[in-house]
């Protein structure tokens, strides 16, 4: 059965909640797909669309956590600097 538009959205916002929940969550295809209680085929299509929205980031391991972009040296503005 092709799951309806609905059900995907709902499965992105799940899968979302189960990474914020708190910041050092990692997690592999099987535990995400038996915490939001999908299967494991469908979590890996959503998961691999927030990996390519850059909201999860899959380690090198292979389990995903939270994205979170290494973070720029921060440079003075000019008129700060003055």
């Amino acid at each position: 059965m092709t799951p309806k538009r609905s059900q995907i959205e709902m499965l992105v916002v799940r899968i979302q909640q189960v990474f914020l929940s708190g910041r050092a969550v990692r997690l592999t295809l099987n535990q995400i797909a038996r915490r939001v209680d999908a299967s494991a085929r469908l979590c890996q299509a959503v998961v691999r669309l927030l990996v390519d929205a850059r909201v999860l980031a899959e380690t090198p391991g292979g389990a995903y956590e939270r994205f979170f972009p290494q973070s720029a040296v921060l440079r003075p503005s000019r008129a700060s600097a003055a």
